[in-house]
């Protein structure tokens, strides 16, 4: 009898516990943005019969309530360590790798969009064809350490999608492929274990390969320094996957040993800073907004001492957040740099570029964002 009163007893607390449940979610205003992920949360659906009727509104407010549950980030992990447990090898498309190693799923994008992000690329060179133009393509973690991949994971071919797109670009644009050194450096940390990001040791030498493919003079490795910033680091691939007892990673930065005075102009901010790195980002979650505050529509960086022996050297970098930790380097070889993500960049690029006399252009995207940028797509509309 005890035994019968004892499971009455856990599932009047467990109803109390679901019905505590809804009303939070009834009363409490809904919080918008969620630290630890980095990214926005679904807001409360707005009701109408249609939706309703459709199933749309069921799959919205499914979203809403996933998202705005009372201890999400708790329930999120606990679900993750039961997945480890019963023997998954991902959640939410990271991989639970050796050696505390998170590493991205990489799912090919279909031929047709495909053709249609390449088409948009060649057709803003067709209407800057005077501009030396290259795509770096930055392969993910996966591709540099598929030893520490779990067993039967599915990872589409990165070098193969890689080559695949230089043959689409037929030259037209130079596809620089730094897969192959950045294999060769393995053995360094060259990727983060808790984020989809390379460190900057990583886009050093990726940069490094940039200049060979591109005929510019090598790097020397000697002009830099090494820094680590932060041993408390925690990336997006650690919040995606939910793994919150992972040991953390350090940043490292690498600045030249002579320093190089900048000015950094945001130019929908209207604001104007004298540094690449932004220290506030240290003190919170998203620390990897140390690198240019994060993600901005445009930013013009100029050198304060230029060449005074010749034009000045424009450079149009149009990327994603793999390149904010590159600017530093490419800065060596251009007196300005005009740094542009599409994903937020309302303007005609090709007229841009044409005004700001543009000398050269860089694309640089890691696999996973190529693949799925929409913007690369649009430049189609440019003219």
């Amino acid at each position: 009898m005890s035994g019968i009163t004892g499971m009455k007893i856990a599932i009047i607390i467990f109803c109390a516990y679901l019905a505590l449940l809804g009303l939070d979610l009834l009363v409490r205003p809904d919080l918008t943005f969620s630290e630890l992920e980095n990214r926005r949360l679904e807001m409360r659906p707005a009701f109408s019969w249609p939706d309703l009727l459709s199933g749309d509104y069921g799959r919205e407010l499914e979203r809403w309530m996933a998202d705005q549950i009372a201890g999400r980030d708790s329930w999120v992990g606990v679900k993750a360590e039961l997945l480890r447990l019963i023997g998954k090898r991902e959640n939410r498309g990271v991989y639970f790798g050796r050696g505390h190693t998170l590493l991205q799923r990489f799912a090919k994008p279909s031929d047709e969009a495909l053709d249609e992000t390449i088409a948009g690329i060649l057709h803003l060179q067709s209407l800057l064809p005077d501009l030396p133009a290259s795509l770096l393509l930055a392969p993910t973690s996966a591709a540099i350490y598929p030893d520490k991949l779990p067993a039967l994971a599915v990872s589409d071919d990165q070098a193969a999608f890689i080559r695949q797109v230089e043959r689409q670009l037929a030259g037209r644009v130079q596809l620089v492929n730094v897969l192959h050194d950045l294999t060769q450096k393995a053995d360094e940390p060259i990727y983060y274990r808790t984020d989809h990001h390379w460190t900057m040791r990583g886009a050093y030498y990726a940069w490094s390969s940039w200049l060979s493919q591109t005929g510019k003079t090598a790097a020397d490795e000697g002009d830099y320094t090494r820094e680590i910033v932060s041993e408390i680091f925690y990336g997006t691939s650690w919040a995606r996957a939910g793994l919150y007892r992972l040991p953390p990673d350090a940043i490292e930065v690498i600045r030249p040993r002579t320093p190089v005075a900048v000015t950094v102009r945001d130019v929908a901010a209207g604001e104007v800073t004298d540094s690449l790195y932004q220290p506030e980002y240290l003190e919170k979650r998203d620390q990897y907004g140390y690198f240019l505050g994060g993600n901005q529509p445009l930013l013009v960086i100029e050198k304060e001492a230029k060449d005074p022996g010749g034009p000045e050297r424009r450079l149009l970098l149009v990327k994603n957040s793999y390149a904010n930790c590159m600017i530093e380097f490419l800065l060596r070889d251009f007196d300005a740099i005009h740094v542009v993500d599409l994903r937020f960049f309302q303007d005609n690029l090709a007229a841009y570029a044409r005004d700001a006399a543009i000398g050269e252009i860089l694309f640089l995207y890691d696999v996973i964002g190529f693949g799925n940028d929409r913007q690369l797509r649009l430049l189609t509309r440019s003219a």
